[in-house]
């Protein structure tokens, strides 16, 4: 993870970006948020907002976060930095007092070919200590980023050891099969901003959506798959392992990107007004 502002923000005030490697190194906080930034529009931020609150809440500290500070907090440190498009990461650590962080991280978003074909998936047998909580998880965060160099992978699809697939490791993960969407259930994975926003659209759309356990032998009967997530969008799978699907080419996979990137738009539009 690369740090590129130069001035960031602790518990609403501005700090170096020295003094925040500093406090990283000596810290290491756990629980996290990544919110992106488009334009200079923070999205979905009040979603992120409950969600971290939720991680904290589930990882027992008596603690909440208050909205207002954590909305001033990503305006004053994108007006600080003048980043207009990007991500930001929110660490929180309690020690003593709570400490909330906001900073922008080097960020990568899926070329226009990435999104036109599909990407590259390998399954791994691995699952997170709590599936709900947005936690930073080092050991598995460095065999996943092995496995996936390995093997030239945009992402790698966890495998929970009963067999059933739970999440990417940085996405959630969606099935089809004829004109339904097939997904794991909400206790199995991180209930992602971007994958709760999908569920409402297609629950809103007449798309039908079914939350179960998904078993690794059945990827093969599905016709298309696709990832979501924070610099993702709805992104279409090529191939898990050597299973290939086209699911760029996906009807419903076209139609949920399209009503996803719409309300984006709202969003923006919102923030506007």
């Amino acid at each position: 993870m690369k740090i590129v502002s130069h001035r960031n923000v602790k518990n609403n005030e501005i700090i170096t970006k020295e003094e925040l490697e500093m406090i990283l190194k000596k810290e290491e906080p756990k629980i996290y948020e990544v919110i992106r930034v488009i334009d200079g529009k923070t999205i979905f931020l009040n979603e992120h907002f409950q969600r971290m609150n939720k991680s904290i809440e589930l990882s027992g500290i008596n603690y909440k976060l208050n909205l207002e500070d954590y909305k001033k907090s990503a305006q004053l440190l994108i007006k600080e930095n003048n980043i207009k498009n990007c991500n930001i990461r929110v660490s929180f650590y309690y020690s003593q007092e709570p400490v909330t962080l906001f900073y922008f991280i080097e960020s990568y978003y899926p070329t226009k070919e990435e999104f036109n074909v599909g990407i590259h998936t390998v399954t791994l047998k691995i699952a997170r200590k709590n599936p709900n909580v947005k936690s930073y998880e080092k050991e598995l965060k460095e065999k996943v980023a092995n496995i996936m160099k390995e093997n030239n992978a945009f992402e790698a699809i966890m495998v929970n050891q009963d067999g059933t697939i739970s999440e990417g490791s940085r996405s959630n993960v969606f099935f089809i099969k004829g004109n339904k969407l097939i997904t794991s259930p909400d206790s199995a994975v991180l209930l992602g901003v971007t994958r709760s926003k999908i569920i409402q659209l297609c629950e809103k759309n007449s798309i039908e959506i079914e939350k179960r356990p998904v078993k690794l032998h059945e990827l093969k009967e599905f016709e298309a798959a696709f990832i979501t997530g924070t610099s993702n969008d709805v992104l279409p799978i090529k191939t898990i392992d050597k299973l290939q699907y086209n699911s760029s080419e996906n009807e419903v996979v076209r139609r949920v990107s399209e009503l996803y990137l719409e309300e984006v738009k709202k969003e923006m539009e919102k923030k506007q007004g």
